[in-house]
């Protein structure tokens, strides 16, 4: 049988534990790791459809799930998605009634101009603190804008700091990937072995980070 291409039971996603080793590490002793509320974990998904995705997709369900079957439940999250829903309320059809105070759905596109106080960056640096759970998916389909979204949290040592789990979909000039469906969206200058320099570093900077398709 031939391997299933969209299959992501390679990923080892953090679980419970992996979580609050990290809490310990940026509490530093301190019984109080987070200020004026309760630590939380975060989901940041720039890219993220619908809840439940059409088939060989991944919605945001997936995530949500997986976490929660590593005994890591989802305090708040935030989500970005370029592609007009109609009607608007279709975007919240299939998300469970009880995660409503959690979510918050931009139906724009995830912007990239780090002066604009909507940047996602500048989002995460305002809402997250040291000892909260971060994971964070980037894919848009846009090399541009993910590369200057990416650099903006990479190169910021507060932001990147926050990170602690970090999806890409690294849209490199890789022919079998092009002709499964990412012709039109890859860097012509980036190849495969651009993406294990990518995610070496990413990983050097503390953060899980995983290729993502």
């Amino acid at each position: 049988m031939g391997a299933d291409l969209f299959d992501r039971g390679y990923l080892l996603i953090a679980n419970q534990k992996d979580a609050l080793a990290l809490r310990a590490q940026a509490a530093d002793g301190n019984d109080e790791p987070c200020h004026n509320r309760s630590c939380q974990a975060i989901y940041m998904d720039l890219g993220a459809t619908r809840w439940e995705a059409r088939p060989n997709s991944i919605g945001q369900a997936w995530f949500y799930r997986s976490y929660e079957q590593r005994s890591i439940s989802m305090d708040r999250l935030l989500l970005w998605e370029a592609v007009p829903v109609s009607p608007p309320s279709a975007i919240f059809a299939q998300l469970p009634k009880e995660l409503f105070h959690k979510y918050q759905y931009f139906n724009i596109p995830a912007g990239t101009d780090y002066s604009d106080a909507s940047h996602p960056v500048r989002l995460l640096k305002s809402i997250a603190q040291a000892a909260d759970f971060v994971a964070f998916k980037l894919d848009i389909d846009n090399y541009a804008a993910e590369n200057s979204i990416l650099s903006s949290l990479s190169s910021d040592a507060a932001a990147a700091a926050l990170v602690d789990e970090f999806f890409l979909e690294y849209h490199v000039n890789f022919q079998p990937m092009v002709q499964l469906g990412w012709a039109g969206t890859v860097d012509e200058k980036k190849k495969l072995a651009d993406a294990f320099k990518l995610f070496h570093s990413l990983r050097k900077l503390g953060w899980r980070a995983h290729s993502w398709v």
